[in-house]
C-alpha cells in the first residue's frame, strides 16, 4: 500500500469543519473525513512544533529521540521515517516544512530523514526560490493590499508550490511502492495567502470556543502571567487578530484538496491527515501554543482514508501522534521496530469501535533551546485515560480535568478529594510511563507531589522501584 501524509501547523479541531464547525471553511478536509474515520481523540505528543515532530518521525517521545524543543534535532542515530522506508523498499518522497534540522524556522534547503533529495522544499529553498525582497516581505506583510503590491499570487505562495511538488511526486512515482509527506506551514503565521482569502474570509465565521477568557483562578501561575499578559480582549477584538489565521487556514484547505484529487487517482494509496499541535485561539485567556496541556493545542485533528477501508466513520480512540508511524509500517505490511513507543492503529482502522491504547502520555519541557519566551524551562508530564487528564508541572500547580463532565477544562480538581482514587491512578501509571521509556527528565520531584507523595528524595536508586 502507498501512503500519502500530508500535515498543517497551528491547525486545532476547531478550524476543521468536519468536527462541527462548517463556517470555517474547509470543504476538502470535510470530504476527507466523509470517505474516511475521523478520530475525535488524537493527541499530540508535545504542543510545539520541533518535539510534535520529532515524534511523528521517529516515533518516539521528543525527550527520547532528542528534540524535545523547538531548534535542536533529533539524535544523529534515531532513523526517521523515510529511513525506515527506504530500507524496505519504498521510496520516500518529502516536500514543506520540516523544522527539525536545528537550523531556525525555515531550515536549511539540506534534504534530511532519509527522504529522497528532488522533491525536498523547506523554507530555505522557497526563500531561494522567490529571491531575499520578496521572502522579507512574505515575512512582513499585514494586509491584502501589501501582498498585492509585493506580488503575490498563487503561484508563489509556500502552500502552493509544497502541493505543486506533491503532485510531482504522485505522477512521477507510479508503480514504486511509496510514502510522500506533504508538510504545509500553513496556516502558521505569517498566513500568508493569495490576497483575495485575506479579504473574503469574515471574520465572524471564527468560532468562539465556549472558554473564550476563561478565569485561570486555581490554575499554574505561568497560565495566570499569560493571561494578564494576554489583555484579555472583546471577542470581536480578538476575532479581528485571528482573522489572517482563519483566512489561510480556508486556503490550504485547498491546495490539500489538490493533493488528495491527486492521490485518489490510485487505488491502493492511503491517506492521513493531521496537525503538529493546535492554538488556544483566546481559550482560558491563552494565546499559541506552548507550556499547558489544554485540548486546544494537545487534541488534535486527524483523519485517516484506506483504500476500501470505513467510509465516515468517527473513532473515540485515544490515539498519539507516536502510533502514526508503526501504523503506517504496518499498513506497508512492514516490520515495525520494537523500540517505538506507539502502537499500530491497524485495528481501529479495521473497526473504529476497537481501542489499542488505555491511556496517552504528553510532554512539554521548554519552547525552543536559543531564547526564554513562553515560560523558559517548564517541564510538564501529562497522561490521560480520555475521561480524565493529570497534568504534573513540575515547578507550578499541578492540574486534574474531568473531560467528560468539564470538556472545556475550566475547574481544576487536582485538590478534590472525591477523585482522589482516580488522580493517583493516573499519577502512578504516568510516573510508570517515564521510567518505561527511561525519561531523561525523571526524578523523584515528579512523584513528590503536595497531593500524593509516592516518591521519596533519593541520591542512590538502589533498591527504589523507579525503572533503574
Amino acid at each position: 500500500m502507498n501512503i500519502v501524509f500530508i500535515m498543517t501547523d497551528t491547525q486545532n479541531k476547531s478550524m476543521v469543519g468536519a468536527y462541527g464547525q462548517p463556517s470555517v471553511d474547509t470543504p476538502n478536509l470535510d470530504r476527507l473525513a466523509e470517505t474516511g474515520i475521523r478520530f475525535d481523540r488524537a493527541y499530540t505528543a508535545c504542543p510545539v512544533c520541533t518535539p510534535a515532530r520529532g515524534a511523528i518521525f521517529s516515533g518516539l517521545h521528543p525527550q527520547i529521540n532528542g528534540a524535545w524543543c523547538n531548534n535542536i534535532t533529533p539524535h544523529a542515530n534515531i532513523p526517521l521515517m523515510g529511513t525506515l522506508f527506504q530500507e524496505r523498499g519504498y521510496r520516500a518522497g518529502y516536500t514543506g516544512k520540516w523544522h527539525l534540522e536545528g537550523a531556525g524556522y525555515f531550515g536549511n534547503g539540506i534534504p534530511d530523514g532519509g527522504f529522497e533529495p528532488d522533491w525536498w522544499y523547506d523554507g530555505k529553498c522557497y526563500g531561494d526560490d522567490i529571491g531575499p525582497d520578496l521572502f522579507s516581505q512574505y515575512r512582513t506583510c499585514k494586509t491584502a493590499d501589501e501582498l498585492r503590491a509585493a506580488g503575490f499570487t498563487e503561484a508563489n505562495i509556500w502552500g502552493h508550490r509544497v502541493a505543486d511538488r506533491a503532485i510531482d511526486f504522485l505522477q512521477t512515482i507510479r508503480s514504486d511502492p511509496f510514502v510522500l509527506v506533504v508538510s504545509f506551514d500553513e496556516p502558521h503565521g505569517p498566513f500568508v495567502t493569495p490576497p483575495e482569502y485575506w479579504e473574503q474570509f469574515p471574520p465572524e465565521n471564527i468560532p468562539k470556543p465556549p472558554n473564550y477568557n476563561a478565569p485561570v483562578d486555581n490554575k499554574p501561575e505561568l497560565q495566570q502571567i499569560h493571561h494578564r499578559q494576554n489583555g484579555a480582549p472583546s471577542w470581536p477584538a480578538f476575532q479581528a487578530t485571528k482573522q489572517r489565521h482563519f483566512a489561510c487556514n480556508s486556503y490550504i484547505d485547498r491546495e490539500i484538496g489538490r493533493v488528495i484529487d491527486t492521490a485518489t487517482h490510485n487505488d491502493d494509496t492511503a491517506i492521513i491527515y493531521t496537525s503538529d499541535h493546535g492554538d488556544m485561539n483566546g481559550a482560558h485567556g491563552l494565546r499559541s501554543k506552548g507550556p499547558m496541556m489544554y485540548e486546544e493545542i494537545c487534541n488534535i485533528p486527524l483523519i485517516v482514508r484506506l483504500p476500501d477501508g470505513p467510509s465516515g466513520a468517527v473513532s473515540n480512540a485515544l490515539v498519539s501522534h507516536l502510533d502514526l508511524l508503526p501504523t503506517m509500517l504496518d499498513l506497508a505490511g512492514k516490520d515495525i521496530p520494537k523500540n517505538l513507543h506507539g502502537k499500530s492503529l491497524a485495528p481501529v482502522l479495521n473497526d473504529p469501535n476497537a481501542r489499542v491504547n488505555d491511556h496517552i502520555m504528553i510532554n512539554f519541557n521548554r519552547f525552543a533551546i536559543n531564547h526564554h519566551q513562553y515560560g523558559a524551562f517548564y517541564p510538564i508530564r501529562c497522561l490521560t485515560d480520555g475521561r480524565y487528564k493529570l497534568a504534573v508541572n513540575l515547578f507550578d500547580t499541578d492540574e486534574l480535568y474531568d473531560l467528560e463532565t468539564d470538556p472545556y477544562e475550566t475547574t481544576n480538581r487536582i485538590d478534590d478529594e472525591a477523585l482522589q482514587e482516580i488522580r493517583n491512578d493516573l499519577h502512578a501509571r504516568l510516573l510508570d510511563e517515564m521510567d518505561q521509556i527511561r525519561d531523561p527528565f525523571r526524578t523523584f520531584h515528579w512523584g513528590d507531589r503536595p497531593w500524593n507523595k509516592i516518591r521519596e528524595p533519593y541520591y542512590w536508586a538502589e533498591n527504589r522501584n523507579i525503572g533503574g
